[in-house]
């Protein structure tokens, strides 16, 4: 993935992507007005497509949506919590 965030939260989604996450590249954009350029995406695809980082971003993103299947599954943590909260609310 690409974080290019262009206002408001995304900023804040592509840190967390990027840093925290590490399932995302961040692109430069340019300070004037924060646009990127054309050889910027250029970079930054063939960095994802074809570089050792690239590869790993891939496997971290699978490994993550795996998780995040099982979180909904029959015994995942958000049916769980689910639940939980429901049981707690009494009905």
């Amino acid at each position: 993935m690409v974080a290019w965030p262009l206002y408001a939260e995304q900023h804040l989604n592509r840190n967390v992507l990027v840093n925290d996450m590490k399932m995302a590249i961040d692109v430069e954009q340019r300070e004037e007005d924060g646009f990127v350029t054309r050889d910027e995406v250029e970079i930054r695809v063939t960095e994802l497509m074809e570089s050792e980082n690239g590869r790993e971003l891939k496997e971290r993103s699978l490994k993550i949506g795996e998780m995040a299947l099982g979180a909904l599954g029959d015994l995942g943590s958000s049916i769980s919590a689910l639940l939980l909260m429901i049981d707690c609310l009494g009905y």
